[in-house]
C-alpha cells in the first residue's frame, strides 16, 4: 500500500511561512545595506582621488607660474576659493589661466580649488575651500605645537598688504625650510583645521563642518606631492 506523504505535500501548498519569509527579508535588506556600503566606499574614493589629482596640478602650474616670473612666487591671501574673481590676490586667480582658464570672467567656477566636501556643503559660497600655509619651519628650534605657526619659520608666499612680505623666491623659499617634503604648499578646510585655534574669519560658519574624507583631510607639499592628513595636520 503507498502511503501520501501528506506533510511534505502540505508544506509545498502553503508557501513560505512568516518565519521564512522574514529571513529572506533580512537577507536581501543585508545585501542591499552591503551594496549600499561598497558604493558609498567607492565613491568616497573616487572623490579623493579626484582632490589629490586636482591638488597635484595646481602644484604643477604653480611651478609653470615660477618658471615664467623669474623665480618668483604669487602673492596671495590664505583662503582660496574656487570662485574667480579678476581683482582678488589670490592662487585661483593668477593660476586660473595655467589651468585652461584663459579670459575667465569673474564669478567663473575653477573646480581644482574646490575640495568634494567644499562642493557637498550647502552654504560654502563665498567661502575659502583650500588653506594656504604662509609660513614654513626651518629648524632647529622651539616648536610651537601648531603646524600653521612654527618657530622658527620663513615665509612662503608674499603676504598682501604686510610690510616686509614682498614676493618670495621658489629657490630662496625651498632652500630655507627643513624639507620640501614635510612642508605643506596648502590644504583642505574644515572648522577643524588647526589653523582656526587663532584665527576666526569672518567667512568661517560657511566653512564644511569635519574633514574633507572623513577621517583626514589632503594637503599639497613642496616637493609637489599630495598626501593625507589628520586632524592635526599630521602626516598619515
Amino acid at each position: 500500500m503507498k502511503f501520501r506523504n501528506s506533510h511534505k505535500e502540505d508544506r509545498r501548498q502553503r508557501g513560505f511561512t512568516l518565519v521564512e519569509m522574514m529571513i529572506v527579508v533580512v537577507i536581501i535588506a543585508t545585501l542591499l545595506a552591503l551594496g549600499f556600503v561598497g558604493l558609498r566606499t567607492l565613491k568616497d574614493k573616487a572623490s579623493a582621488a579626484v582632490d589629490a589629482n586636482d591638488m597635484r596640478s595646481i602644484g604643477v602650474t604653480l611651478a609653470s607660474y615660477v618658471a615664467d616670473h623669474n623665480d618668483r612666487l604669487p602673492t596671495t591671501m590664505s583662503g582660496i576659493s574656487p570662485t574667480y574673481r579678476k581683482d582678488a590676490v589670490s592662487l585661483s586667480t593668477v593660476l586660473a589661466p595655467y589651468l585652461g582658464y584663459e579670459n575667465p570672467e569673474d564669478g567663473t567656477f575653477i573646480p581644482e580649488f574646490a575640495a568634494a566636501s567644499w562642493q557637498k556643503a550647502t552654504k560654502a559660497e563665498g567661502a575659502p575651500s583650500l588653506l594656504v600655509h604662509q609660513f614654513a619651519y626651518t629648524g632647529p628650534g622651539k616648536w610651537t605645537g601648531n603646524p600653521m605657526r612654527p618657530d622658527p619659520y620663513t615665509t612662503t608666499f608674499g603676504y598682501p598688504g604686510a610690510s616686509g612680505r614682498e614676493p618670495k623666491t621658489w629657490s630662496g623659499v625651498m632652500s630655507s625650510m627643513t624639507s620640501s617634503a614635510s612642508s605643506l604648499v596648502l590644504s583642505e578646510i574644515d572648522k577643524e583645521h588647526p589653523e582656526f585655534k587663532v584665527s576666526k574669519p569672518s567667512w568661517l560658519s560657511l566653512v564644511p563642518e569635519g574633514m574633507a574624507h572623513g577621517n583626514y583631510r589632503l594637503g599639497l607639499y613642496w616637493d609637489g606631492h599630495v598626501g593625507k592628513l589628520d586632524i592635526d595636520l599630521n602626516a598619515m
